[in-house]
């Protein structure tokens, strides 16, 4: 399949899945999906990082190659939709200890940015709930962060807080 421009021809949930139908479990495959979120122009990249999503439902393995990508790219996306779709992807997986350091100061830096959509926030403080849960000592720091944003974002983000800290306790 011409992923490029089978992504171009609609933007829906039904061409998504027939991408990832095509993809299957073939790393080569996803592979071709990852150089079009990191080269391709717009719409191409948000387009493409749908697939993250939909592909981590049904395979996460391609995705844990990738893991250590993402967490040293995500904030250097300038388009919402790839930095949320690896949030997403980030925050579903088990994160190897030596990538753990790294993914929290990043989740953090996402939770404190003004400008920073809700959706990627709340993913963000999922990845470092995750960690802290073997990790106590992040707890207090997670809090401060999250009772900093509480007065600054929207009701999404307040409802994960709450389920987070929760699960937390």
């Amino acid at each position: 399949m011409n992923y490029t421009s089978q992504l171009l021809q609609e933007h829906s949930r039904v061409n998504t899945d027939k991408i990832a139908k095509a993809i299957g479990n073939d790393p080569d495959e996803f592979k071709k999906i990852i150089d079009i979120i990191y080269h391709a122009e717009p719409p191409l990249p948000q387009r493409a990082a749908w697939l993250l999503t939909t592909v981590n439902k049904k395979y996460p393995e391609l995705l844990k190659p990738y893991l250590s990508k993402f967490i040293n790219d995500i904030q250097k996306f300038e388009l919402d939709a790839v930095r949320r779709n690896m949030s997403v992807v980030l925050a579903s997986h088990e994160i190897p200890k030596k990538l753990q350091g790294k993914l929290i100061t990043v989740c953090f830096n996402l939770i404190l940015l003004p400008n920073e959509k809700v959706a990627i926030k709340t993913h963000a403080m999922q990845c470092i709930a995750n960690i802290a849960k073997e990790h106590r000592e992040l707890i207090p720091e997670l809090k401060s962060a999250i009772e900093d944003q509480l007065p600054k974002t929207t009701a999404a983000f307040n409802a994960r807080a709450k389920m987070v800290m929760k699960a937390l306790k």
